[in-house]
């Protein structure tokens, strides 16, 4: 009510677009009590709709298009009077003959066509005329809001986009394809351009079949504007603009097209790297890649070469193979990457023809062209950064990155900012990882992929930035395929000297890859394990907050999952510590320490047999707690790993009888919360199923020794039920042999 009563009667702008996107925020949360209001919204717009500020009608067409989604679409009785009122606001701006009516009516259309369902199949014709009667307005948000709703007519309907009417001679795709194509190729128009390859491509991808006739002017106007971009010395930035949508426009050709782009690719392909290189070229070029693959060599080939003149000034040396064996065998670093800093951007820029540093290959025209435009771009961190990104956004497996990731990328794991490190620890993790020739223990991948390992680790322990170091040991954890290089010796000594990092999130993940090298080299890995699991368990002993105690029992249960088999004959020591902590400790520990029981149960089994009783009391505690749900999911899954592998199975309901009363009340009330519902049953089917009659006397001996008034008769048919229902995800289970001999 307070954002309708600034909307209607307050003359303060500040206050009027606050309660216009107050009014935008709460529509789209679709909350179902603001049905009522949608009649007083839609009043309440007409003003802000025909505001003198551009920024408020825009901000009102939003909100009403966030309106229109509360409005029920398939009840015709309901939508169309309110539908009918917006396109007679509509047309009422038509016809005031101003700036603002004629943006206000173009802004209600386009939501009307987005929002409003098969209503406005019917004034299509009529908005169709509108939008290209207003498109050369002399205004400029007019005219471009103009531009902007042709995509938006061709979305609504391709059809009677694509269909001649009968008094023309011409379609509307055909008027507003010619009609966009001349503008893009306007170089008085500048900032028009843009806007109108931005609505080539987009009216592509929804009319694609009848958009092939107009696929090779639209071309042309790319090249036309690529290369008008090309002659460039300093660009302004409605250059830059432009071609960021040149780009664009491309990449939803290319989804639109397909492999019909071919053709047309060839000449515009080179001329995409005249800009330098720069995030929108790289997701053109995804796509690009992905759509029409015949383009996949050339793309890969000039990124390279572009990347590595930012990186190390000289163009990608491509795959030679004799030159690679020779220089192995002599045990020599390959010269290629050995140029002077500065000496390859000289020569570009001087010579029309420059040969490779080697002066065994000569580059072509179309070579020259991208390697002269990678010359000019300043290397800057941001440069480096995304060249290093490049790297990684690209799959390169089918070119020998070797002596390019030895003498290219490496060096940057060492450079003086920090973002340049972390994107090159991501770039040579993705070329090593994706490659199938750095994972084996043989063959000419070996050394590079041995390096590299020594690198990240190296990086990891020594860089002073804490955010790279994690980077470094996420990567180390990644890369699985690895561990036969990072089993060696000095690399795990080094591993070890990072659990004594100061962020806790680099020693939890080094202590999983530590485990996990368990199995790759345990005589280097076990000695220093062992002292690491007693130092844990006594920090846990005298720790003096729950902070540390939370860390503790976390690098414990990371440590169980990483090394099962050779922290099993710790299982015992480690439960006996953890298990007189359960019922004292604030919710979030008592967690965390129900979470590593299930994790030590799991790994223990049998071991723990002994423990049970007390550790089904702390069970049955932490489930009666109602005020914390994540307690009651860790004690769930404690249940059902101690059910699976320690055999406590049936059992736990003659003990308690109220289990099952408990099980059943967490189902119940659990209806939002799939995922703890899911719990409850998997536990219920590994407890097993257990007689009827069994069950009544269980229940009836604890109500008579308590005194109480309970009715035990109403739980056996409830037991047995749930027992016929998850005999086939349990079994009939029978209970554990160790614990009937202990109470006997």
């Amino acid at each position: 009510n307070r954002s309708l009563e600034w909307l209607g009667s307050e003359r303060n702008e500040v206050r009027r677009m606050t309660a216009l996107r107050v009014i935008e925020v709460l529509c789209s949360s679709n909350l179902v009590s603001l049905y009522s209001y949608v009649p007083k919204i839609f009043t309440s717009l007409s003003n802000p709709l025909r505001d003198q500020r551009s920024d408020m009608r825009t901000t009102a067409a939003s909100t009403l298009g966030a309106c229109l989604g509360l409005v029920p679409m398939s009840e015709r009785n309901v939508r169309n009077p309110w539908l009918n009122f917006l396109f007679e606001e509509l047309q009422r701006d038509y016809q005031m003959n101003s700036v603002e009516g004629y943006h206000g009516a173009l802004l209600i259309a386009q939501e009307l066509l987005l929002h409003g369902g098969m209503y406005m199949q019917s004034h299509f014709g009529q908005v169709c005329e509108m939008a290209l009667r207003l498109k050369d307005h002399r205004d400029s948000v007019v005219h471009k809001t103009s531009i902007a709703l042709l995509p938006v007519l061709a979305r609504y309907s391709p059809q009677e986009f694509t269909r001649v009417s009968a008094g023309s001679s011409e379609s509307m795709l055909g008027r507003a394809c010619n009609y966009l194509i001349t503008l893009s190729r306007a170089t008085d128009q500048t900032r028009d351009r843009a806007a109108a390859f931005v609505a080539l491509g987009s009216i592509s991808q929804f009319c694609s079949t009848e958009f092939r006739s107009f696929l090779e002017p639209t071309t042309r106007a790319i090249r036309d504007a690529l290369m008008q971009r090309a002659k460039m010395r300093i660009a302004s930035a409605e250059a830059d603009e432009t071609v960021a949508a040149v780009l664009q426009t491309i990449a939803t050709l290319a989804a639109a097209m397909g492999p019909a782009l071919t053709r047309y690719m060839r000449d515009i392909l080179d001329l995409m790297f005249a800009a330098g290189l720069s995030q929108a070229l790289c997701d053109s070029l995804l796509v690009l890649e992905r759509e029409v693959s015949q383009l996949q060599p050339a793309i890969h080939g000039r990124l390279l070469d572009v990347v590595s003149i930012i990186l190390v000034n000289v163009p990608f040396r491509s795959k030679q193979q004799s030159m690679d064996e020779l220089e192995q065998r002599m045990g020599t670093m390959s010269m290629h990457y050995a140029a002077t800093p500065n000496g390859y951007r000289a020569n570009t820029q001087s010579a029309a023809t420059a040969s490779l540093s080697n002066g065994r290959e000569q580059q072509s025209d179309s070579t020259l062209l991208v390697t002269k435009a990678a010359s000019s771009i300043p290397v800057t961190t941001d440069m480096l950064v995304l060249a290093l990104r490049t790297l990684r956004m690209f799959d390169f497996s089918e070119e020998n990155l070797s002596e390019f990731v030895r003498n290219a990328i490496l060096q940057y794991l060492s450079h003086s900012s920090s973002a340049v490190r972390k994107e090159a620890i991501y770039a040579v993790s993705h070329i090593v990882m994706a490659d199938p020739l750095y994972r084996s223990m043989a063959g000419a991948g070996v050394e590079v992929a041995s390096e590299v390992v020594q690198r990240l680790v190296s990086t990891a322990v020594i860089d002073l930035d804490s955010d790279v170091r994690l980077t470094a040991v996420q990567m180390l954890e990644k890369g699985t395929n690895f561990d036969f290089h990072m089993g060696k010796a000095q690399n795990i000594q080094d591993l070890f000297l990072l659990l004594n990092d100061e962020v806790f999130a680099v020693r939890l993940t080094v202590l999983g890859v530590i485990g996990r090298l368990a199995n790759m080299n345990p005589a280097h890995v076990m000695p220093s394990l062992r002292r690491m699991v007693v130092q844990l368990l006594t920090e846990l002993e005298f720790a003096r907050s729950n902070r540390e105690r939370e860390e503790c029992i976390q690098l414990l249960m990371v440590l169980v999952r990483a090394a099962e088999n050779w922290v099993r004959p710790y299982v015992g020591d480690i439960f006996r510590k953890i298990l007189p902590r359960i019922d004292d400790a604030p919710a979030q520990l008592a967690s965390k320490l129900l979470n590593t029981v299930a994790e030590l149960a799991r790994v223990g089994g049998s071991d723990l047999v002994d423990h049970l009783d007390q550790l089904l009391a702390s069970i049955m505690h932490a489930l009666g707690d109602t005020s914390n749900s994540a307690k009651r999911m860790s004690a769930l899954k404690a249940l059902n790993s101690c059910a699976s592998f320690c055999g406590m199975v049936i059992e736990p309901y003659v003990e308690y009888p109220q289990l099952f009363s408990i099980l059943a009340e967490i189902l119940k009330s659990s209806q939002s919360d799939s995922e703890m519902r899911l719990e409850v049953m998997r536990t219920m089917g590994a407890l097993g199923a257990i007689d009827p009659h069994r069950f009544k006397d269980a229940a009836g001996v604890t109500s008579s020794s308590s005194g109480g008034s309970s009715n035990p008769a109403a739980a056996p048919s409830g037991a047995a039920g749930a027992g016929v229902a998850l005999q086939s995800q349990g079994g009939l289970r029978g209970s554990n042999p160790a614990r009937k001999d202990k109470k006997k």
